[in-house]
């Protein structure tokens, strides 16, 4: 009887989820003249809402579901469900700041340009050097996703002996990390229709997925429901460690950011296109976990939760295989596609933060160099590639998953800390399409649930703060030697400042 409460608690936080991000989605203002941005060399503006909703789904849609829910339903049992309703709300007082700040200046950099206008020097160098590598670890994620996905079909196919699997895996993961980056130097627009064919594809195979298992639970509901008994093995605490393991599946709406120098009408644009991706992404994350809970027969006495757990990144392959047509297979291509939107979107973001950094002069300037002939950031991209490549020919993925988790947090902490300070510097002098409601409330509470989260996920990952430690201390070195000096004028300009000039001509707001 608990467990019928708790489910129907879930799914009524779900709904209310999809209601407040509809309500954000109103609140966006309308009528906004179009603001270009300010003394840059301009990329190419051919990325519409839809495709900008699509790169937030996509790198949403990825290992978060694919390659993180086994080894996540070990740590939490069926209060993963739980622990991705937690966490779609914890995102999305993120996602309030970055659709607010984005809207105001719409430039490649996010996060390094609020900090920079927030905090200036030291902080604004470190906010951009932690989303750069943010992105770049969880790009080598995905690409160690899709290696896992596709060496597994191989298997399962009898193409391939399975005592190949880990370095056929890795082989395939650094190859694949190439390839994206050679599409991404090609062009934005060719990127967004390759990302948006890939999105739209997994979330059609997901839904397949998701049928499936529900027709096998409410086909025998009072059994399945035993599926979630006890709902918290692990303790209620096990949900906070969840949330920290699997945070980076949630990482998607600063990409949709990131494009705000390649989309069309980016002050309404982006703020839409971010709340939109969470109202997809969130119902189908707690889908998901609760049909591959509740829809699989295990043997021997496991419960299902230990039979994804026992599977790792592979889990939901092994689930599929009972309850799915096609199986395995549908299950394993779905994946394939997953990892590879995400692993777009990532190399298209990690991209244009070293890029925006570049022509900062925080890195070398040919980081800030756009190609003549594909108008994108050629140093950036393949520079971004070569770093991805490096982790996941040489590092575990749980690892990995691990140090993208605290980055994202570190990052995204910062991101709010800077809504604070900008509202109060610049509140009612620049046009926002859209501005964070119960002002600070929301970043207040977001910066308390990251710093509250982070201290699970150290519990599970330890090894992981190494990495995080290392990279900040190449960074404040970096610092040190090259970039406060280099830097120095360009780190005094405040990107905020520079758009209170248009301030006159967008005093036309239709709300």
């Amino acid at each position: 009887m608990i467990t019928t409460y708790l489910l129907a608690a879930i799914a009524m936080g779900v709904l209310v989820f999809l209601v407040i991000n509809l309500i954000q989605i109103r609140r966006v203002k309308k009528g906004i003249r179009g603001v270009e941005t300010v003394g840059h060399s301009m990329l190419v503006r051919d990325l519409t809402e839809f495709d900008v909703t699509m790169v937030g789904v996509g790198a949403m849609i990825g290992a978060g579901i694919f390659v993180l829910t086994g080894i996540a339903a070990g740590i939490a049992g069926p209060a993963l469900m739980l622990a991705f309703l937690f966490n779609g709300f914890l995102i999305f007082l993120t996602a309030a700041a970055y659709a607010e700040l984005g809207s105001a200046v719409p430039e490649a950099g996010g996060e390094y340009l609020w900090i920079k206008s927030a905090f200036g020097g030291y902080q604004a160098f470190m906010g951009g050097w932690m989303s750069w590598f943010a992105h770049v670890v969880a790009g080598s994620l995905y690409a160690l996703g899709f290696g896992s996905y596709f060496v597994f079909l191989l298997i399962d196919n009898h193409l391939l002996d399975g005592k190949f699997f880990d370095p056929a895996s890795k082989l395939v993961a650094t190859i694949i990390i190439l390839v994206f980056a050679t599409i991404n130097f090609i062009g934005t627009s060719e990127t967004g229709k390759v990302g948006n064919i890939i999105t739209i594809m997994k979330v059609i195979v997901i839904g397949l997925f998701i049928i499936s298992g529900l027709w096998v639970i409410f086909l025998h509901f009072n059994d399945r429901l035993s599926h979630y008994e006890p709902f918290f093995p692990r303790g209620f605490e096990s949900v906070f460690m969840a949330m920290g393991f699997t945070f980076i599946a949630f990482e998607g709406h600063e990409i949709i950011v990131q494009t705000g120098e390649e989309v069309e009408n980016p002050q309404t644009s982006i703020p839409r296109a971010i709340f939109k991706a969470l109202m997809i992404v969130i119902p189908i994350y707690v889908l998901v976990a609760f049909t591959a809970l509740g829809a699989i027969v295990t043997e021997n006495g496991i419960t299902p939760w230990e039979f994804l757990e026992n599977a790792g990144e592979l889990g939901l392959a092994e689930a599929a295989k009972q309850f799915m047509p096609l199986g395995a297979t549908l299950l394993l291509l779905a994946g394939l596609i997953s990892t590879l939107s995400a692993l777009n979107a990532t190399t298209f973001s990690s991209a244009r933060m070293s890029f925006v950094m570049g022509r900062e002069k925080l890195l070398p300037q040919r980081f800030g160099e756009v190609n003549e002939w594909s108008r994108t950031p050629h140093v950036a991209i393949f520079a971004s590639a070569f770093l991805m490549f490096l982790i996941a020919a040489f590092l575990p993925i749980k690892t990995v998953a691990a140090a993208a988790d605290l980055m994202f947090l570190l990052l995204f902490l910062q991101a709010n800390r800077s809504l604070l300070r900008i509202r109060k510097n610049y509140g009612d002098k620049l046009t926002f399409g859209y501005q964070t409601p119960f002002f600070p409330l929301f970043p207040i509470l977001a910066i308390i649930g990251k710093l509250f989260i982070m201290i699970f996920l150290l519990l599970i990952e330890p090894i992981a703060v190494g990495g995080t430690v290392i990279w900040l201390l190449l960074g404040t070195i970096l610092w040190l030697v090259y970039s406060k000096r280099n830097a120095s004028l360009m780190l005094r300009e405040d990107p905020f400042a520079a758009y209170l000039r248009f301030e006159n001509k967008k005093e036309d707001l239709e709300t």
